[in-house]
């Protein structure tokens, strides 16, 4: 009498792979767009975090600081600035040096492979109703890409618009009275602003 042999036929194992291999193609997207979102959330909070301590600053300085946002090739850098003539962090006081700069230069966002500064390639309307183009700044406080802190608390409002690297729009935007932070999402398929 044999012993029966012990192991899988190749019809099982290819069945297996089979549904190994489905598995893995359904739960796939779904891992890249939490993994997308966590990254966004993760840039807003060290957008708010930026914010929040500039703001501290001039409060505790009795004085204005502010953020300054430029582009250094394809990225985004910010340096935090005192103002030295009250009248707010301005870009001819920095040019002047009224307007010192307290921290270097710094690059923004940790994970810059999956979410960056910057617009659609489409025209679309901001969360205002105004026309944003594929031209525009993605940084924008005003009519520049400088954030200012009153020692009240109050600072320049505005909206740094970050985008993922499945085509998704945010938009944090800085409230000027409150200094207040909001994350919203464009909703392309309803065309309009969501808040997060």
């Amino acid at each position: 009498m044999r012993d029966k042999e012990h192991g899988f036929t190749l019809l099982e194992l290819l069945t297996v792979i089979a549904i190994v291999g489905m598995i893995a193609a359904t739960a796939v997207p779904s891992w890249m767009t939490l993994r997308r979102r966590a990254a966004v959330r993760s840039a807003a909070a060290e957008i708010r975090m930026i914010f929040h301590e500039t703001r501290a600053r001039a409060i505790a300085r009795a004085d204005n600081s502010g953020l300054r946002f430029t582009r250094s090739g394809s990225h985004w850098q910010f340096a935090v600035y005192d103002d030295g003539d009250a009248d707010g962090v301005r870009n001819d006081d920095i040019a002047s040096r009224v307007d010192r700069c307290v921290t270097p230069p710094r690059h923004l966002f940790q994970q810059p492979q999956l979410v960056s500064i910057g617009l659609l390639p489409r025209e679309i309307r901001d969360p205002d109703g105004d026309r944003l183009r594929p031209t525009d700044t993605p940084v924008q406080f005003g009519r520049g890409a400088i954030c200012s802190f009153s020692p009240m608390g109050s600072s320049t409002s505005g909206t740094i618009y970050l985008t993922d690297d499945g085509g998704s729009l945010y938009a944090v935007r800085v409230y000027g009275a409150t200094a207040k932070i909001r994350l919203l999402r464009y909703d392309a398929a309803r065309r309009r602003w969501e808040s997060r």
